[in-house]
């Protein structure tokens, strides 16, 4: 999210309602939800200060928030698909008001015309070199424990090659990965950390969290007078006290649906271990430099915001929001018919370049 855990690492909300439909509201009503949702945008959003200072998209979003609202006031145009549009000018996957963001997004590969796209977490040899680790999610599904269990069975089977294979995985908590980094680490690495837009919503937000090191940045917003304030320091080290002798080779195995969490484990990888090559057909998603979400209901629809509270210190000019992250070797195959807990043709394809 970045993403710095254990803060408030979430995953996207859509809170509309099953009733919604059944619903009417007026005129007004959609503009004071429209007017409430640009007043996030412009008090708490994190991404919101950098078009503020640059005149030429100050300009632009202003021209749209104007003819958005009009449209709502004067020609009845949905609220919630006005403000969906104005949220989704942002090219930030994380900034969302419940589903009517989507139509407008940056359109990202989907894998609808497989027969079956339903990653499920699973461990075990492909040969007698190779062993797969399926990991769909960093949300808690599958667990930390199975997460431990998967790298000890990996050691147990002696196996040279390791696939960590990550389809899928729409983020969560960058804990959740914690021991693959750990197992994959050979070299210390640096990561571009993050700082929270300072705002009271975000301080009354954050003062919730019982753990000190939060509490501690607390402190630091609520006597700043800056408009951001650091969540880590500029570059994070990634240091470990050994290095694993297994795996000797390393496929992080990607698709366009990794975001959040998934992406950030790239990144740590990619920073830390020399022996692990990221795999995949497309880009991830690109849904990590803006984050740490706090989630807020509009007034009358009630329909969820999600506002990212921290920005990335890799922006601007090293985000990977707007492209994705590309994997380091293409697959030259076509989507798999399948994928669950199966060893799919991508995976054997994997394993075939890590055992020439």
């Amino acid at each position: 999210m970045k993403k710095i855990t254990p803060l408030l690492c979430l995953l996207l909300l859509a809170l509309c309602l099953p009733a919604m439909a059944q619903v009417t509201f007026t005129t007004e009503q959609y503009l004071a939800d429209f007017d409430f949702a640009v007043k996030e945008l412009e008090t708490n959003y994190a991404g919101y200060p950098a078009i503020a200072e640059d005149p030429k998209q100050k300009n632009a979003f202003e021209q749209l928030k104007s003819s958005l609202r009009r449209q709502v006031a004067e020609e009845g145009r949905d609220g919630l698909d006005a403000i969906g549009e104005l949220y989704a000018w942002f090219g930030d996957f994380h900034l969302r008001v419940g589903i009517s963001t989507t139509p407008y997004m940056r359109k990202v590969p989907t894998y609808e015309s497989m027969k079956v796209y339903d990653p499920k977490a699973t461990y075990r040899r492909i040969t007698d070199h190779t062993f797969l680790i399926r990991f769909p999610s960093c949300m808690g599904d599958p667990t930390i424990e199975w997460v431990k269990k998967s790298v000890e069975a990996y050691l147990a089977s002696g196996c040279e090659n390791l696939i960590i294979d990550i389809r899928g995985n729409r983020g969560g908590s960058d804990l959740m990965y914690e021991p693959y980094r750990q197992l994959l680490y050979d070299r210390r690495g640096y990561l571009d950390g993050a700082e929270v837009r300072n705002t009271p919503a975000h301080i009354a937000e954050m003062e919730d969290i019982d753990i000190d090191f939060v509490q501690e940045i607390v402190r630091k917003m609520k006597t700043s007078k800056d408009e951001f304030v650091p969540l880590t320091t500029r570059y994070m080290e990634i240091a470990y006290d050994s290095i694993s002798p297994l795996p000797r080779r390393a496929a992080l195995l990607i698709d366009a649906s990794v975001a959040s969490s998934g992406e950030q484990m790239v990144l740590d990888l990619r920073a830390c271990s020399d022996r692990t090559a990221i795999y995949g057909r497309d880009n991830t998603k690109g849904c990590l430099d803006l984050s740490n979400n706090r989630e807020v209901a509009l007034p009358h629809t009630t329909v969820g915001l999600t506002i990212p509270m921290s920005r990335s210190y890799r922006l601007p000019d090293h985000g990977v929001d707007q492209t994705g992250i590309a994997p380091d070797t293409r697959i030259p195959l076509p989507l798999p018919e399948t994928l669950t807990d199966n060893i799919d043709e991508w995976t054997q394809w994997v394993t075939g370049e890590l055992e020439k």
